[in-house]
């Protein structure tokens, strides 16, 4: 599995190796408008990570590439890049404090998402995502079971150290894609061979929810606690409110899923490989876009934003530095 696996968020060109010759197998459902363009970069450009804090958010990407919205999505901009000339995989945004990370390590704060300083780390491995709540609890993870810990909105970060052991059969460390910090603190992360792990005391302790063979890329953890996964061979997973029991939802496809946004009221919109999903019922049926935007490139991370009128809709970044609007 790492072989197929290696660092989906990497670079576009690992992608691009990861979608060649990738077959689509989700019959097409009811049509409907297609999403609908909001920002385009040049063709090499590349967006990775997105978060969205009501109507403020940010996507960054190749070569420290940051964008930001202050309207809900309407409209994006290009910020001054981050202080690095390497890629940027990974964003959250939270009470106006920002966090970024990317590749050899590298993580950034803007305490006014704006004007970037590097924070001392201690591994120069990928970090592949980045979460933070209200209270200023920030977590990293990335490449080799690399997990970062900050309680200072991600200034200063210490390494939790796993034994990887008891998670993988060969004792190797998982690459771990995507986390997930609630308000109250509980922790998710997920990972290779399906690895689903969840902490309630601070990254003391975990609890292994889920395992299994493929490699899961994207998270997302509902206010009710109802969550979900995305991962490889149009995996999707899903757990109820305790997040106890993780069961698999019929895709319908076997395209690489990157990410995922979900709506208490039961929508769904999973971005992947020249794929995009909708559910509008919580994951229990799925319909595949076939839209030219949907089908024209690769599509790296979803977030829910909140318009100027109020109304949610979901916005998707991906190849290209394009960015997405869905209105579903």
């Amino acid at each position: 599995m790492r072989a197929s696996a290696q660092f989906i968020r990497s670079t576009g060109l690992a992608l691009g190796l990861l979608a060649l010759g990738l077959g689509v197998a989700c019959a097409a459902g009811a049509a409907a408008a297609a999403p609908s363009m909001l920002f385009h970069g040049v063709t090499h450009d590349m967006l990775y990570g997105l978060s969205m804090d009501g109507r403020n958010g940010l996507a960054v990407g190749d070569f420290g590439l940051v964008v930001e919205t202050g309207d809900g999505g309407k409209s994006w901009s290009r910020q001054a890049k981050a202080p690095t000339s390497m890629g940027l995989f990974a964003v959250t945004r939270k009470a106006g404090h920002c966090i970024a990370g990317g590749q050899q390590g590298q993580i950034f704060t803007a305490d006014n998402c704006k004007q970037w300083r590097a924070a001392a780390t201690s591994t120069n491995a990928r970090i592949l995502s980045v979460a933070l709540n209200d209270s200023g609890v920030a977590y990293a993870v990335g490449g080799f079971g690399t997990l970062l810990k900050s309680t200072d909105w991600g200034k200063n970060w210490q390494p939790l150290n796993l034994d990887w052991k008891t998670y993988s059969d060969d004792g190797a460390d998982p690459h771990l894609y995507d986390v997930h910090v609630a308000a109250n603190g509980d922790v998710t992360l997920v990972g290779e061979f399906e690895i689903v792990l969840r902490s309630r005391d601070g990254g003391a302790s975990w609890s292994q929810l889920h395992r299994g063979k493929r490699s899961l890329f994207g998270l997302t953890v509902l206010e009710n606690g109802d969550a979900y996964a995305v991962g490889q061979e149009g995996l999707i997973l899903k757990a109820g409110g305790n997040g106890g029991s993780w069961k698999e939802l019929g895709s319908g496809t076997k395209s690489i899923l990157t990410g995922i946004a979900a709506r208490a009221d039961g929508r769904v919109v999973v971005s992947g490989i020249y794929t995009i999903l909708y559910s509008a019922d919580g994951g229990g049926s799925w319909q595949m876009d076939q839209s030219r935007p949907a089908r024209a490139g690769w599509h790296q991370a979803a977030a829910i934003s909140e318009g100027n009128d109020g109304k949610p809709s979901i916005v998707l970044v991906g190849s290209g530095g394009a960015i997405l609007s869905v209105q579903r």
